[in-house]
């Protein structure tokens, strides 16, 4: 488990995504949104997925993911919505599934999403003092101008 403290959704995200487009059909729940679309999700993980739609969803907003690939509905809410691109044509939807399961029925499946935990990262190794000593010299720069190894 890394101790790192940093919040970036990298290290919040509690399990891998996989790229995939898988055809999903999403309904609203809601008496008030009349809402259902044919999509294909373009990330999913065991927390939900992100699509790609026609109109803007509300953060919150309860739907039902349909027409799943193992033959069952789940449901979810919606987590977020951003505009792709600038003419406002296509929107990206994130969909928060109500239990974290893999109900997309990938397989094989990333190790995290079998309770494994993910292998840490390999930092490379820390150059030699040789390697140091080879270094090009005026590569070095400071907020002052260029840096001058051996001179004060």
């Amino acid at each position: 488990m890394s101790t790192s403290t940093a919040t970036s959704p990298e290290t919040t995200r509690r399990s891998s995504r996989v790229r995939a487009q898988i055809p999903i059909r999403i309904v609203s729940l809601s008496p008030e949104v009349s809402f259902s679309e044919h999509c294909h999700t373009l990330v999913v993980n065991l927390e939900g997925c992100g699509v790609r739609l026609l109109r803007p969803l509300e953060p919150g907003l309860a739907v039902s993911l349909e027409e799943m690939p193992c033959g069952r509905s789940v449901r979810a809410e919606v987590a977020n919505c951003v505009p792709l691109g600038e003419n406002g044509r296509y929107w990206l939807v994130g969909i928060a599934l109500e239990q974290p399961e893999n109900v997309w029925c990938i397989s094989p499946v990333p190790p995290d999403w079998e309770g494994k935990p993910l292998p840490e990262p390999e930092l490379p190794p820390a150059p030699s003092q040789e390697q140091k000593n080879a270094e090009w010299p005026y590569s070095l720069f400071s907020i002052k101008g260029e840096a001058h190894p051996g001179r004060k």
